[in-house]
């Protein structure tokens, strides 16, 4: 069947959908369902809402005791390690970028929601696993080696669940695990450096000296500023590989699995202070060395898991765009253009040329299309569904459309 096309300077040939034919290879047609797109979107705005309102909550009788100033500065610290985590985080997520909602759900979930749920239910849990005649060596032990892992990252692990029970297309493979995991991570670890920031500033101002305050900035902020988002990271992980196998039993597995390994880790990383041996003269020289010969190898480790399913997410959307250009749906040049990060970006900027619609249309057709690639590798991971062919369907029907109004608003009305 020979395809209308639109032949473009840029080099891209923009070619309409098949007018009949299979949506892929095996794959047919499901009738459409009507989208319940307003009662999705009332309750992602509700529970922004109460997240925001946890948020509040927690600043009123937290983060305000402290005083202004000393919050001020605290919360000018913070933005150093959170940074740097958002960077990474804008790095691993920008080949299959995740919609912002989500993001910003997880990252307020972080920062306020397990936040506060780990005061309510940290105090209880210390006061069930402390002995009665526990001296205050104990109670911090108990607090910092067992409380803080187990409360901590059950919490954070919890808006992970949400967004999992909420729908497999938002946490479909590893990657989009690990991204949402380190984004609630880095949001708890946001509000909890506002904390421990304020505590250092107002001890280096009773002192009348700073480096209370610099030695914590500097071993939670600038060593230590994916502590917390190696911990979570595990979990999402998880997660991330049974969302991708479509298994209930394997997200359970590898779910409290991952979960377990990151409340190790984190107990790891809590319990040095209590076992290192601590020099007068030089106080963190014991906790740099455990730091370069324990905690770094673990980082690097997860660093090249995650660089590895990088790579690996390439070559499904490599593989599974091919499938769709064999069955008519791309040609050769369009999947290379939505491989290449560089050659989306020339995409875009070519349709910015012809209009601000025409650029978005771009973007729009690159996310459906990426989306579609993923969610394809997903469903064959699987048994079909009426679900996943429908939602096939929908991604296929955006970028017929994308194309249709990219083609209609770049090219001339009379030719030359």
């Amino acid at each position: 069947m020979a395809h209308p096309s639109v032949q473009v300077d840029y080099g891209y040939d923009l070619r309409t959908a098949p007018d009949s034919g299979p949506l892929a290879p095996g794959s047919s047609a499901p009738s459409r369902r009507p989208r319940r797109r307003w009662t999705g979107r009332l309750i992602w705005i509700l529970g922004i809402g109460v997240l925001l309102l946890v948020g509040a909550a927690v600043f009123v009788f937290v983060i305000r005791p402290m005083g202004i100033g000393t919050a001020l500065v605290s919360f000018t610290a913070a933005l150093v390690p959170v940074g740097l985590v958002l960077a990474a985080v804008w790095w691993l997520d920008r080949y299959t970028p995740q919609p912002r909602s989500t993001l910003a759900y997880s990252f307020i979930w972080g920062a306020a929601g397990s936040v506060a749920l780990t005061f309510i239910i940290g105090g209880a849990f210390i006061l069930w696993v402390s002995p009665e005649d526990a001296g205050e060596n104990t109670a911090a032990f108990l607090g910092a080696v067992v409380q803080a892992p187990i409360v901590e990252e059950s919490m954070k692990s919890a808006g992970l669940l949400v967004l999992l029970l909420w729908g497999r297309r938002f946490i479909g493979g590893p990657i989009d695990g690990v991204v949402y995991a380190a984004l609630i991570a880095g949001g708890f670890a946001f509000t909890e450096n506002i904390l421990y920031f304020g505590q250092a500033f107002a001890q280096a101002q009773a002192e009348g000296a700073v480096d209370a305050f610099w030695q914590t900035f500097l071993l939670r902020g600038l060593l230590s500023p994916f502590a917390h988002v190696s911990f979570t990271a595990l979990c999402g992980l998880g997660l991330g590989i049974a969302a991708e196998r479509r298994s209930v039993m394997l997200s359970f597995g590898l779910g409290i699995g991952g979960l377990a390994l990151g409340m190790c880790l984190h107990a790891l990383w809590n319990g040095s202070t209590f076992f290192l041996e601590v020099d007068p003269e030089n106080p963190l020289a014991g906790f740099v060395r455990y730091y370069l010969t324990v905690q770094v190898p673990i980082f690097l480790i997860l660093v090249a898991i995650v660089a590895f399913l990088r790579l690996r997410e390439k070559r499904i959307v490599r593989r599974q765009l091919s499938e769709y250009g064999r069955a008519g749906w791309f040609t050769p040049s369009e999947v290379e253009m939505l491989v290449s990060i560089r050659r989306r970006r020339r995409a875009e900027k070519w349709a910015l040329r012809h209009g601000a619609v025409p650029g978005m249309a771009m973007h729009d057709l690159i996310l459906a299309a990426v989306d579609l690639a993923m969610h394809r590798h997903g469903a064959l991971q699987g048994r079909p569904t009426a679900r996943a062919s429908q939602r096939e369907a929908e991604l296929l029907e955006r970028i017929t459309a994308d194309r249709r109004l990219i083609g209609a608003l770049s090219q001339p009305v009379v030719p030359a």
